[in-house]
């Protein structure tokens, strides 16, 4: 495939992410994504060589998650997919006839869900590199799209959210359940807020699902250029510029225009329990017998700061607010 412009990078890295949590021999940590793998190949894994998954993905399931950068963004994965799934299900049997996907990169849903979404509008928006790719990779892998799914391009940083949205053809009056993985760390501020404040927009009982990083967690990584997660991503040209507030997630979403209802630390106790708990009692990526998460030494050496070497439990999260 030839495309004027890369498609983001990070969003491989994720599907790449998901593909590997979902060969997890044990199918109640599995991954749910089954289809990541098929959306990425040769290609696509030599636009993310930066990175040790690039080259784990090629080996066996446990060769692959021998490097534990490679193990902390599966986990990461595992629990961002597992938890936006079942609040995804939740949310169309509660009623939403809208389902909008802010930046899905290689999200799988519109398709792994077909059934759950028939008769359910699905708006993917994203950049067009990422976008033309993404729709080059469904035709290879699926032959073509459900017919209730749009795709609209957008730049969060310059478009009005609901302006795209209605020449797609949304309904602000109809209940809608909105996704935004992976995004809101890599834009500025004042487009997150733009951003947020359009989807408060949308009628009431709307609700969002959005991971997001704290503040500290953002200066942890801008503020320590030999983390090797920074060095790739500043080699991608997509740094982390943006994090909510240490503590003050509920404020900030009010701000906004919407009441938060839900947050769980990526790495908190609950979540381990809930998404990364085997059926012998290890936890995925962890040590047998090891119950916590604590940054590896090549972390804890580089003055990480209150983020992760304090453990501040939030300070890589995913919540869900409502319209109220």
């Amino acid at each position: 495939m030839e495309h004027a412009l890369l498609p983001s990078r990070t969003s491989i890295l994720v599907a790449a992410a998901r593909a590997l949590g979902a060969r997890d021999p044990d199918p109640s940590v599995r991954n749910p994504d089954w289809l990541a793998e098929r959306f990425i190949g040769p290609e696509e894994l030599a636009l993310i060589q930066e990175h040790p998954i690039g080259a784990a993905i090629t080996k066996g399931y446990f060769d692959a998650t021998q490097d534990y950068q490679v193990v902390g963004l599966m986990v990461l994965m595992i629990v961002r997919t597992r938890y936006i799934d079942e609040h995804l299900e939740t949310a169309v049997r509660n009623g939403a006839t809208q389902v909008v996907i802010l930046g899905a990169g290689l999200d799988s849903r519109a398709y792994r869900f077909a059934d759950l979404l028939q008769g359910v509008a699905v708006f993917e928006l994203d950049a067009k590199p990422t976008q033309e790719y993404k729709m080059a990779r469904v035709e290879a892998v699926l032959g073509k799209k459900p017919p209730n799914v749009v795709y609209a391009a957008i730049d969060f940083q310059s478009a009005g959210l609901m302006d795209v949205l209605r020449k797609a053809g949304y309904e602000p009056s109809q209940k809608t359940f909105f996704i935004w993985e992976g995004v809101s760390m890599y834009i500025p501020e004042d487009s997150v807020r733009r951003t947020l404040r359009s989807i408060a927009q949308s009628a009431a009982g709307s609700s969002l699902v959005m991971d997001f990083a704290s503040q500290s967690a953002r200066d942890m990584l801008s503020g320590n250029a030999g983390i090797p997660f920074t060095q790739t991503l500043n080699t991608w040209g997509e740094p982390w510029v943006f994090g909510i507030p240490d503590n003050r997630e509920r404020e900030f979403f009010c701000e906004n225009g919407l009441e938060l209802i839900e947050l769980a630390p990526m790495f908190g106790p609950e979540s381990m329990k809930r998404y990364l708990t085997r059926q012998d009692g290890s936890i995925v990526g962890l040590p047998r017998g090891v119950k916590e998460w604590k940054p590896p030494p090549e972390l804890t050496s580089a003055s990480i700061g209150a983020a992760v070497a304090a453990r501040n439990p939030r300070f890589y999260a995913i919540a869900e607010a409502i319209v109220p």
